[in-house]
């Protein structure tokens, strides 16, 4: 067996004597990718701290399925005594709800794992602002916030303690290693993914696939049922049912698989270990780039000989341009409130009979006295946490569109997993085309500003979308379309009237018509969730 690489683990930066000289209130930053000794240090280290002096340790996981695989970690070690875990949702309930079960004035240290959840879960759980603002103003405890993806989070916690007036954050910045990823690879449709199902069958591979949509992952995993391990959220009414929870929970327990594809959504993205050396792939349909790194890291790596194929779907620019009008959509309402100094009179003037849907603007019950009077208002108040998320999605597809041009998503992904070749120039990544040269030629119709005035205009569009049934070539402008949707094309033909002017020789005017013109235009498909 190959020794493994020496990784800079979390004990290596964070001494002992560091850790006692942390005061109650402080707040410790800690940025380390997988499998760099995160939980170690908090069970071990902390606890011996914490046991020295009567102490305990609350910590914060945001999967159940987390919470029951760590518990069962820390009764197996021992550890119960000091150690309770709990969801950070269970924490928001309580608060809430103004229940007393979780007083955390009753722990030393607070250790918020995976502390992206606060940014995260924000675009569908507008509850997290609750846990985040209870944690960062406890005053009577030592909290340590970490995360392999934190760092947008940990910019927006920065703000937020100097806005508060609390004192800076301790970080400790442990360096991010991808040297598992064995290759780097990106893909376009759906239909690649079964592809990937079908040469594993073949060739005996395991792999995970982490879909966003659970409707989309659902689907694939009847077409395969035999092969495939199905799981999803247990919030999830629709699909739920047929997650096979004895074996989830096995899988769990002994962190390991039988079947030969994990087919799950992102309530795996983070915490969830997969100690598997046969586990060869790991397939990626999921949009944020948090949740992304983080489901990379299900595979704890044992040695330099175990190492995984990553393949990541594609977002490509016109789907970056997509998201990005998305999120500024989002944003609109709260950002008209703020830039209007919060008035409420402006707001309802712009936006009279509307509620912002995205919840980052909510109501706010407040209570006012005077004297004896007591009386109580509604006002409108943000979601921060929320709209710094959506601001910063913002900026990375801008970055991914504007610095790196044509496969900025590849590029960027690439760049960040160390696959830029400096020699070269150049980053090195598989790239699997499926349709792009169909994909290619409908764009620069687009930027060309092609209109097929008439029949005889189309033929070359026609041929490249090569849309045949019973050897015969399809024109109509329907069918067309339906087969661009089929192959997940994100562009479609519109058809619609137009009018020309010539001039003849003799200087007359003539006007044309074409009632029936075509043009190519982009599509946003709706982003779906899971």
């Amino acid at each position: 067996m190959a020794n493994i690489k020496q990784k800079v683990r979390v004990t290596d930066i964070i001494k002992e004597e560091d850790a006692r000289s942390w005061k109650k209130g402080s707040n410790v930053l800690i940025s380390a990718g997988t499998g760099v000794g995160k939980s170690y240090f908090c069970k071990h280290t902390l606890y011996r701290l914490a046991n020295e002096t009567g102490g305990k340790i609350l910590m914060l996981i945001h999967r159940s399925n987390c919470v029951e695989q760590f518990k069962c970690e820390i009764e197996n070690d021992a550890k119960s005594d000091v150690i309770t875990v709990i969801t950070y949702q269970s924490l928001e309930y309580s608060r809430l709800k103004n229940t007393k079960k979780i007083n955390l004035n009753d722990y030393q240290y607070i250790i918020c794992d995976e502390f992206h959840y606060f940014f995260n879960d924000s675009s569908f759980n507008n509850k997290t602002a609750i846990s985040f603002n209870t944690i960062i103003n406890q005053t009577n405890s030592i909290k340590l916030f970490m995360s392999a993806t934190g760092d947008n989070m940990a910019n927006y916690m920065k703000k937020y303690m100097m806005k508060q007036g609390i004192d800076d954050a301790i970080e400790y910045d442990i360096p991010k290693d991808y040297s598992f990823i064995n290759k780097l690879t990106f893909f376009h449709k759906d239909a690649t993914m079964e592809e990937f199902i079908k040469e594993g069958i073949e060739n005996g591979d395991k792999g995970i696939f982490f879909i966003q949509s659970a409707e989309k992952a659902y689907k694939l995993y009847l077409k395969y049922k035999k092969h495939c391990l199905f799981n999803c959220s247990a919030n999830n009414n629709k699909y739920y049912d047929a997650v096979d929870k004895e074996k989830i929970n096995k899988m769990l327990m002994e962190q390991k698989f039988n079947e030969q594809f994990l087919i799950t959504t992102s309530c795996f993205d983070a915490g969830i270990n997969i100690i598997d050396r046969e586990l060869k792939h790991i397939i990626i349909d999921i949009v944020d780039i948090g949740s992304l790194i983080q489901c990379m890291g299900r595979k704890r790596i044992q040695d330099d000989d175990d190492k995984v194929n990553i393949y990541i779907k594609i977002l490509n620019n016109q789907k970056l341009a997509g998201l990005k009008r998305s999120m500024e959509q989002k944003v609109e309402m709260a950002e008209f409130y703020m830039k209007n100094s919060y008035s409420m009179d402006k707001l309802i003037e712009k936006y009279p009979m509307q509620n912002d849907i995205n919840n980052i603007l909510y109501d706010d019950h407040t209570y006012n006295k005077t004297g004896d009077i007591i009386s109580n208002s509604y006002t409108k108040k943000v979601n921060e946490l929320m709209y710094f998320k959506k601001r910063e999605d913002i900026a990375d597809y801008e970055l991914m569109m504007k610095k790196y041009g044509k496969f900025g998503y590849c590029k960027y992904l690439a760049i960040t997993f160390g696959f830029y070749d400096e020699a070269r120039g150049r980053c090195d990544y598989r790239l699997i085309n499926e349709e792009y040269d169909l994909e290619s030629y409908l764009e620069s119709l687009i930027k060309e500003n092609v209109i097929m005035l008439q029949v005889r205009d189309r033929s070359e569009l026609i041929k490249k979308i090569n849309a045949k049934q019973d050897g015969k070539q399809l024109k109509k402008l329907k069918t067309l379309n339906d087969v661009l949707e089929e192959r997940e094309i994100d562009y479609r033909i519109k058809q619609f009237s137009t009018t020309r002017y010539s001039t003849t020789e003799n200087g007359k005017k003539i006007k044309r018509v074409y009632k029936s013109a075509w043009k190519i235009v982009q599509h946003d498909p709706e982003i779906e969730g899971g």
